[in-house]
This record gives C-alpha cells, sequence and structure tokens, in this order.
C-alpha cells in the first residue's frame, strides 16, 4: 500500500488516525443523508467504522485504495444499522441544501445562476440509486469498479446508471431552459 496516512495509522498514529476521521466525517455524514433523515445512525455508523479501523489497523496492508476501503465499510454499516431499524429509506425529500451537490460542482465553473436553478430541478428528478451513482463517482471521484462494488452492481450496470443519469439530467436541463 502506498498511502502514507494509512501507513501511518497501522503504526499506531494517533493524530493520523484523527486527521482521517476529521477529513471523512462530513463528507460520510452527507453521504449518510442520502439514505435517512436520521443522524443518530448516520453518527453511529461513521463511529463504528472509525472504531473498527483503528481496532483492526494492523490489518490494514491489504487495503489498496483507503478512499474505497472507507466508504465501502461505512455504506455496509450504516444500511445494517438502518435494517435493524426497519428504516430503510433514500432521503430524496431533504430540501436542505448539502454539500453534496454535483450541481455545485458543475454550476461553479460553468453556468449562471438562472443555470443553477435548471440544473437543480434537474438532479432533483433522478432517481435515488442514480443519485447515489453521481453522487460517487463524480463527487467523490471512485472509479467505476469501485462505484459498482459499493452499490453492489456489475460495473455494466454502473455504466448504464451513469449513461442514463447523465442522459436524463441533459435531456431536463433542455427541457427546463425551453421553458423559459
Amino acid at each position: 500500500m502506498d498511502n502514507p496516512v494509512f501507513q501511518h495509522i497501522m503504526n499506531g498514529d494517533i493524530e493520523a488516525y484523527s486527521g482521517l476521521y476529521k477529513e471523512y466525517y462530513k463528507r460520510f455524514y452527507n453521504y449518510g443523508r442520502k439514505f435517512t433523515s436520521n443522524t443518530h445512525l448516520i453518527e453511529d455508523s461513521i463511529q463504528e467504522v472509525f472504531l473498527d479501523l483503528w481496532n483492526r489497523r494492523e490489518k490494514l496492508s491489504h487495503v489498496e485504495s483507503p478512499n474505497f476501503y472507507l466508504y465501502s465499510s461505512f455504506r455496509y454499516v450504516l444500511i445494517k444499522k438502518i435494517r435493524q431499524h426497519d428504516k430503510m429509506v433514500f432521503n430524496q425529500s431533504a430540501e436542505e441544501e448539502h454539500e453534496f451537490s454535483i450541481e455545485h460542482v458543475i454550476v461553479s465553473h460553468e453556468l449562471n445562476e438562472e443555470m443553477q436553478v435548471k440544473l437543480q430541478k434537474a438532479i432533483k428528478t433522478l432517481t435515488g440509486r442514480q443519485l447515489e451513482a453521481i453522487f460517487l463517482r463524480f463527487y467523490e471521484n471512485l472509479s467505476y469498479k469501485e462505484v459498482a462494488s459499493i452499490l453492489n452492481i456489475s460495473v455494466k450496470a454502473t455504466y448504464k446508471i451513469m449513461a442514463r443519469s447523465l442522459l436524463a439530467l441533459k435531456e431536463k436541463v433542455m427541457f427546463f431552459l425551453f421553458l423559459c
């Protein structure tokens, strides 16, 4: 493994561990909000993932992609907790703006304020699975293979979801442009 932070954690460096926790806490929190509005489940899942990471630090040498490893672990723990509480609801209807927003990244570089509104409308039309795939691929820069593994689908299915998501966004944005 060539990740220095994980290497430091494997050697018991509490500062590296603390830094990794701070780096991923907000990212996991925002990602978890896509699954549930129950913030206690999200926070418990984050704690469990990092506690397990610390307890198993000597066995991290097999980890090739720390980002993938952490997201996979978090998703697994969170979904398990949600199922235990019989609250498997993908939260698409949250009106508050989270740090996850593909439209924020795109709009901030290329589009004006009017385009932001149209893109937000288009994103709200995506399915939960499409939204999650877009988040993992473009916001977290995971590979298609890593996204497929996290979503527990084939790589081919991931490509299809991404293609359909991007096509849907393009069509909706164009539709909203012609409305004005």
